[in-house]
């Protein structure tokens, strides 16, 4: 029982978000993260426009 509930614990420590291209194009892909750290913003490649461009964090989609 005590083992469960440590899984259960660690589990619930990251969850699985929606990053959104900011070119415009509405390339999206998700990406996991820890639940305590801040939103995320990064560059990664968008095949639309076949630059590294700016992502940024729109919504959780869920807990992982």
């Amino acid at each position: 029982m005590c083992f469960e509930l440590v899984t259960v614990f660690f589990d619930l420590r990251t969850i699985l978000v929606k990053l959104v291209s900011q070119a415009g194009t509405g390339f999206s892909f998700n990406y996991k993260r820890s639940r305590l750290r801040e939103k995320l913003t990064l560059l990664h490649y968008d095949p639309i426009v076949n630059k590294k461009v700016l992502f940024v964090e729109q919504k959780k989609i869920r807990s992982l």
